[in-house]
C-alpha cells in the first residue's frame, strides 16, 4: 500500500535473520546486493515459510508525515482515468498511494 513514498516491504527491509533445518543465516550488511551478491532479503521475502522461519528483522522507518490528506476523483470513464494516473506517473509528483478502480470494484468495496 504506499509504496510510492516508502517502497515495497524489500526496499524498507534492512537486515534479517532465517533459521532453516540446516541452521541460521543472517544478513547483517547494508551493502547493496550488486556489490555483494544476492540479497538475501530478496531472497527471504515472499517464500512463504519455504526456506525457514524469519525470526529477527529490522526496518528502515521514516518519520510521520505532517499531513494526511484523502480524496477520491471520479471520472466519466476508465480510460480517463488510466489517463489520469499515466500524467501522474510522469509528473513525479506521486502521492503515497493513489489507484483507479472500475465501478465494479468501487462498489464492493
Amino acid at each position: 500500500m504506499k509504496k510510492n513514498a516508502y517502497g515495497n516491504i524489500e526496499d524498507i527491509l534492512q537486515n534479517t535473520k532465517l533459521v532453516t533445518s540446516k541452521g541460521t543465516i543472517s544478513k547483517t550488511t547494508e551493502w547493496p546486493r550488486v556489490s555483494n551478491g544476492p540479497d538475501l532479503n530478496h531472497i527471504v521475502m515472499g517464500h512463504e515459510g519455504n526456506f525457514g522461519v524469519v525470526t529477527e528483522a529490522v526496518l528502515r522507518v521514516r518519520p510521520i508525515p505532517e499531513v494526511k490528506e484523502y480524496s477520491s476523483i471520479i471520472f466519466h470513464d476508465f480510460e480517463i482515468g488510466i489517463k489520469f494516473m499515466d500524467d501522474v506517473a510522469r509528473s513525479r509528483n506521486w502521492p503515497a498511494s493513489l489507484r483507479v478502480v472500475d465501478n465494479t470494484q468501487f462498489k464492493a468495496s
